[in-house]
């Protein structure tokens, strides 16, 4: 263990030395990392840290201030920066598994709010998991899918057609198709290479992996709901007390870019070679992970990029609505919310919504090993049937 955190100290060293100028954030912030810095070259690490923690205290109030669009670049970078040293100095006093714990999630908290040593942050986060791993005791983790909420037999209004199948097709069938006729489909047996959909079976896997890594996790039925909430939580707790377990809430982890805060889970996944039939050059898709328990739901909305949803773990059923129907979906009028529909398909209002009768749905069961190709603009409900592990590819 004391090899890893001398090999990470090493690592960030370089960039912590490295020329800065943080005086357009504010003066009083330029002043105090550098005071944080010069200490963390002395025997002065207790007053470094926390230094360190009052400028990271301080620029997240900033970036909590107004909308997170409008958020300080230089102050994102400030953050990461902060981070970083925070790391080192932790560092310096960990010699336990809680001390590398409590290092990892100053870690994440760089790379979610900062923008800037996202490969030095990753590395180090990467190493200290690595040297976790080595004190790892497995304790069994079972799925608990008996779930007590309402079972899914819904009967919808005009719910339409099955979503047709196609077991591997070429990529000149998918495009001539569906891709350029802009028309949904289900893929069976593409993504039988994925090691994912062996390795996340095992929630155990996930949890030694990546469980000291800190996330974002959605608290609600639905992300349109007034009550709707977000946290940052470990995976390993999530996992444990979120998805195995029925809380009170649904807590869903989604639409987070976890492939990239946490590369080594990437190595567990593909992407589908359709999603490289684009006009658009050497752009990779947007990659986001969909993890949580029976129950979740993401409302009726729609992307501005084609999407392909991947199941690697449990079933969802997903319902979908072209584009001509978007004015019988009635959505809302906040610009935040603009691609999302008010009414709710499973129990929809006629009193409130009298047009959505008019709509036409097609629906699927997406399960282990399925993709589903939804193209930018339809709208889709997706709701997990069960523990849910998915993955969605966006792309133009």
């Amino acid at each position: 263990m004391n090899i890893i955190i001398d090999e990470v100290l090493q690592h960030l060293e370089s960039s912590l030395s490295a020329e800065f100028d943080y005086s357009n954030v504010h003066n009083s912030l330029d002043f105090l990392f550098r005071k944080s810095l010069n200490d963390s070259l002395t025997d002065n690490s207790k007053v470094a840290l926390s230094s360190v923690e009052a400028v990271l205290e301080k620029v997240w109030e900033s970036l909590h201030t107004g909308s997170w669009a409008d958020a300080s670049d230089d102050m994102r970078k400030l953050y990461s920066h902060a981070s970083l040293l925070k790391t080192k100095l932790l560092l310096k006093t960990a010699n336990d598994e809680r001390m590398l714990k409590k290092t990892i999630k100053a870690i994440d908290m760089g790379l979610l709010m900062g923008n800037a040593f996202r490969n030095e942050l990753t590395v180090a986060a990467t190493l200290l998991c690595k040297a976790l791993q080595q004190t790892f005791i497995e304790h069994p983790v079972k799925l608990c899918n008996n779930s007590k909420s309402k079972n899914n037999s819904y009967a919808f209004h005009k719910i339409g057609d099955h979503i047709p199948t196609l077991h591997q097709p070429s990529l000149e069938t998918f495009l001539r198709d569906y891709l350029k006729s802009k028309k949904p489909i289900k893929i069976t047996g593409s993504m039988e290479h994925w090691p994912a959909l062996n390795k996340w079976k095992d929630l155990n896997y996930l949890i030694k992996l990546a469980g000291a890594r800190l996330v974002p996790v959605e608290i609600g039925s639905s992300y349109a709901d007034a009550d709707w909430s977000q946290k940052l939580i470990t995976l390993e707790e999530f996992i444990k007390i979120h998805v195995v377990q029925e809380g009170e809430k649904p807590t869903y982890l989604a639409q987070h870019q976890l492939f990239n805060q946490i590369p080594e889970l990437k190595d567990d996944i593909r992407i589908p070679e359709y999603c490289y039939l684009t006009d658009v050059d050497d752009v990779e898709p947007d990659i986001n992970a969909w993890l949580g328990p029976k129950g979740t739901v993401s409302p009726t909305h729609y992307d501005p990029k084609n999407n392909f949803l991947a199941q690697v773990l449990g079933s969802k059923f997903i319902i979908l609505y072209d584009p001509k129907w978007s004015s019988y979906l009635y959505p809302y009028d906040d610009k935040f919310l603009k691609n999302t529909a008010q009414v709710d398909p499973v129990t929809p209002d006629l009193s409130q919504f009298p047009n959505f009768s008019k709509a036409k749905a097609t629906h699927c069961i997406l399960k282990e090993g399925e993709m589903l190709f939804i193209p930018s603009g339809w709208w889709h409900r997706v709701e997990s049937l069960s523990v849910s592990f998915s993955v969605s590819f966006w792309w133009m």
